[in-house]
């Protein structure tokens, strides 16, 4: 035993513990200050569990890190100047259609009477615009003597000294300006017509109405319409069952 004792060694047992270690399967290796970092971090280990409450803040994340997709929208204030942005893009648009207005599709049934003038008379006006002191409006007729239906389109005025020029009247002051007691005999812009089971389409630019008041206000009209009598051989289409007018129209207006 003593010869034993002599023997051994610190040296030796340090290498006996060593040798046993290394058997055993087992490494261990001292950790020093910031040797962790992401390399030796396995995929997904770190997971919201192990974060620590507000250990994450602004200055810890990287710019551009967080996408539209991550954030929550009703925590964000409004972008600065966006409002001004839209209200200078609705103000811009409103200057484009300024002025400018259509009156879309819309169908009339025809009044009848035994000849144009008592159908007219008798007729409703079918206001499209009102402009100023102006107003477009058109008349859906049928005169059961040929029969012809007629859609027919008028101007009327309540202020005195308007001229106006259309396709079909014109008043010029030479001699006569449009007045609020003009006769409608006198104001058609426009009429289109067809006889018994047939139909009409009228629409050419060329038709456009210049109209002129005293106030400085000027208006363009751009009236269009189709119009029906009787039943058509191969169906009534948009008109629909007996006489029919469809109108439709655009008005520009022009102040000083």
């Amino acid at each position: 035993m003593s010869y034993l004792r002599k023997q051994v060694n610190p040296a030796l047992v340090l290498s006996i513990v060593a040798v046993f270690i290394a058997l055993g399967g087992g490494a261990y290796a001292a950790i020093s200050a910031n040797s962790v970092g992401t390399k030796q971090l396995k995929k997904n280990a770190v997971t919201a569990k192990k974060i620590k409450k507000n250990a994450v803040t602004t200055a810890k994340i990287k710019n551009d890190a967080v996408t539209g997709a991550k954030v929550k929208e009703s925590s964000l204030s409004a972008v600065p100047l966006a409002n001004s942005a839209t209200n200078a893009t609705n103000a811009d648009n409103a200057k484009k259609v300024d002025g400018y207005r259509t009156f879309k599709q819309t169908k009339f049934d025809a009044t009848s009477g035994p000849n144009f003038a008592a159908a007219t008379a008798a007729a409703p006006e079918q206001v499209l615009f009102t402009a100023g002191p102006v107003t477009i409006y058109a008349k859906c007729t049928t005169d059961t003597s040929v029969p012809r239906t007629d859609l027919s389109f008028y101007i009327k005025t309540s202020e005195n000294g308007v001229a106006f020029d259309s396709d079909d009247d014109e008043l010029d002051g030479d001699p006569d300006f449009l007045n609020s007691n003009t006769a409608e005999t006198d104001r058609m812009i426009l009429d289109l017509n067809t006889t018994a089971n047939g139909a009409n389409i009228d629409a050419d630019s060329s038709y456009a109405t210049q109209v002129f008041t005293p106030g400085g206000l000027s208006i363009e009209v751009q009236p269009g319409g189709a119009v029906k009598n009787g039943t058509l051989v191969n169906g009534n289409g948009l008109y629909g069952p007996g006489d029919v007018c469809v109108a439709s129209a655009s008005l520009i207006e022009r102040n000083g």
